[in-house]
């Protein structure tokens, strides 16, 4: 086995939209308590569909996307990112 081992991490991103128009506000409370439970679902299914994970990294993040724009940019080929 190699002196350094390579970090291995399973990221899964999930993304919950509120439809734009919406008429509802959705309060703080109620945006945590969402976080706890699928903290808690996650948790208690970890063990068994992921059993070589010791611990999991949970990032709660509630935002207003005023700009949500993603594009992908081509860099100029080079020797260095184009096969041969």
């Amino acid at each position: 086995m190699a002196d350094t081992e390579s970090p291995r991490v399973l990221r899964l991103t999930f993304e919950f939209h509120v439809p734009v128009g919406l008429p509802t506000n959705i309060h703080g409370s109620r945006v945590t308590k969402a976080a706890e439970a699928f903290t808690s679902a996650v948790q208690a299914l970890a063990s068994q569909v992921f059993p070589w994970a010791d611990r999991i990294e949970v990032r709660r993040e509630w935002c207003y996307a005023w700009q949500d724009k993603s594009e992908t940019v081509h860099l100029p080929a080079t020797d260095k990112n184009t096969p041969k």
